[in-house]
């Protein structure tokens, strides 16, 4: 890992190896010319992504890896549509303006194919950098084109816009391949079939369940066991959990993306109609909550509870403290109170604990008795409370709930 111009820059041995492989492939002075080249446009591309991110006020990082690279981006405020599209737009049209300048500089006209290729250097240039720069803005996902259009669709179909993308951009991606290779132009076999995977799995990941039964096999066993438990199983009305959206979205290396579905569920106003499992554990949850931004919103009742309970489970109980102290304010719930009380007697400080297990016990009596006796519960098991157990303001309030 090194830093470029305040950005983190990964380079995964993944994308050394592809490297490589096109040296090994060509052997000539042209290979090398078209590593040399991929390896700076793919670099400049990203810095496209990560300048215009940052100045919508999002921290960026750089992850280079096999056939592509990726820019990670945690928003700290919320950014609007049209600031999403431009730095979508951004990577690629650093790279053809870049590419297209130095081409110009060396004296080639970028638009003959037969003045790019005077030399070994001007045609890898002119591959490395104008034309994939163009296919990078094919509208169909992953690609930067995909992000576009998906953004402008998300203006009339909000959340489903992801899925009919995904869906969309397998259809024509098969259709295109179909056409190719039937027509003896399979030059970018391996540009397709890695289109494809990748679009396969996003079909796969946004699957809706079928109407008036659980949906059977969502993924896989370890996967699916995040909604309910149950692997393979989704309970009807359920929607998939956004925390095992975003799972997924690391699992592809799409950082921004799976800080973007936490933090767009922390705003939403529907109905916490999802369940977080015990099957997704502590290593997966934390390197969630590591991707999101210090300043996370307040909003929906049931999401900002949950992020603060896996706050706490995974190790950071003075940030879950924070922000439940936060959403406490705006939602004033016993579950709530009790997740700052875990996180000050996780933390050493029993008065600040027992003060907000009062406040827990005065909002339980408020809202329903079930909830007095959901109370009762944690104060006797959760872990946080055994160094506080004995101290007679606990058991005395203890005492109070039964």
């Amino acid at each position: 890992m090194f830093r470029l111009f305040g950005f983190d820059v990964r380079v995964r041995p993944g994308f050394m190896i592809f490297l490589g492989l096109i040296v090994f492939l060509y052997q000539d002075g042209f290979g090398l010319w078209l590593a040399g080249s991929i390896a700076v446009l793919t670099v400049l591309h990203e810095l496209g992504h990560a300048i215009a991110a940052r100045s919508a006020g999002a921290n960026a990082s750089i992850s280079l890896d096999f056939l592509a690279g990726y820019t990670s981006f945690q928003p700290t405020r919320p950014i609007p549509r049209v600031r999403l599209a431009l730095i979508s737009a951004a990577g690629p049209f650093t790279q053809i303006a870049i590419s297209v300048g130095v081409l110009a500089a060396m004296g080639v006209n970028p638009l003959s194919v037969d003045s790019a290729r005077q030399t070994d250097a001007s045609a890898a240039i002119w591959w490395a950098g104008p034309v994939i720069g163009l296919m990078n803005l094919i509208p169909v996902l992953p690609l930067d084109g995909g992000h576009l259009v998906q953004t402008g669709l998300e203006v009339f179909l909000g959340d489903r816009a992801f899925r009919v993308m995904a869906v969309a951009s397998l259809g024509l991606t098969f259709g295109a391949a179909i056409f190719m290779f039937s027509t003896g132009r399979g030059n970018f076999g391996i540009f397709i079939a890695f289109l494809l995977m990748n679009q396969w799995q996003l079909v796969q990941m946004t699957s809706p369940k079928r109407k008036g039964q659980p949906q059977k096999h969502i993924e896989d066993a370890e996967s699916a066991a995040w909604l309910t438990g149950q692997p393979g199983m989704l309970e009807p009305g359920q929607r998939l959990s956004p925390w095992y959206m975003a799972h997924r979205a690391l699992a592809k290396g799409d950082v921004s993306g799976a800080a973007r579905l936490v933090l767009d569920d922390l705003v939403s106003t529907s109905e916490g109609r999802w369940v977080l499992s015990s099957a997704a554990n502590r290593q997966q949850l934390r390197a969630i909550v590591d991707v999101l931004p210090d300043d996370l919103p307040v909003g929906n009742q049931y999401s900002g509870r949950v992020l603060a309970e896996v706050m706490l489970s995974v190790g950071y109980p003075q940030r879950a403290g924070a922000y439940a102290v936060h959403a406490y304010a705006q939602h004033r719930t016993s579950t709530l109170a009790t997740t700052v009380a875990r996180a000050a007697a996780s933390m050493g400080d029993e008065a600040n604990a027992l003060l907000w297990l009062e406040a827990a016990n005065a909002a339980a009596g408020s809202e329903h008795r079930i909830y007095l006796d959901v109370l009762g519960r944690v104060m006797d098991t959760a872990p946080e409370f055994a160094s506080v157990r004995n101290s007679p303001s606990f058991t005395a309030l203890r005492t109070t709930l039964s």
